[in-house]
């Protein structure tokens, strides 16, 4: 389980120096390209929610966002401690769960600490869409697929191979 938490760390880690990186680095909406008019790290600063709708709506409702991260967290790292750590057929719901409870605490952070509340975003695909986000909105979104993944299909198998 100890690995497991390194992880979790890890994976904050990365989400948060990497936010800390890019607004020491560059201003607000400004952009370097890294691969032309496809992959650029631009600076951005989330305020709404999800793929930045709902803009402003951080400063002025912080608290709910604060405490739907903090439940967001908690009923993952419930589900990931209370799971059977030494069944190896449990890795993907575990990673998934790592990647969850990563994702929310990173931009859980970010909206506690920064003083507008808004989240730092910087990936920009912009040969694939509009949107820009950062390390931990990856991690929620590799996060929920991989839980369906577990919850649709791998789920299944244990159970018919459990009789």
């Amino acid at each position: 389980m100890i690995k497991w938490i390194f992880i979790i760390l890890a994976l904050i880690g990365v989400d948060q120096v990497s936010k800390i990186w890019i607004s020491s680095v560059l201003l607000e909406q400004e952009s370097i390209p890294v691969i032309p008019d496809f992959f650029h790290l631009t600076y951005t600063r989330n305020t709404g929610m999800v793929f930045g709708g709902f803009t402003g709506l951080a400063t002025d409702y912080f608290w709910i966002f604060l405490i739907f991260a903090v439940l967001a967290s908690s009923i993952f790292g419930y589900m990931f401690f209370k799971s059977d750590f030494k069944d190896k057929r449990l890795t993907v719901y575990r990673i998934a769960l790592a990647l969850l409870i990563a994702g929310s605490i990173g931009n859980a952070i970010d909206r506690a600490v920064q003083i507008d509340h808004a989240v730092i975003d910087f990936l920009d695909f912009r040969g694939i869409w509009e949107y820009i986000f950062n390390f931990a909105d990856t991690f929620l979104n590799v996060g929920i697929f991989l839980f369906f993944i577990d919850v649709f299909f791998l789920e299944k198998k244990r159970l018919n191979a459990n009789g």
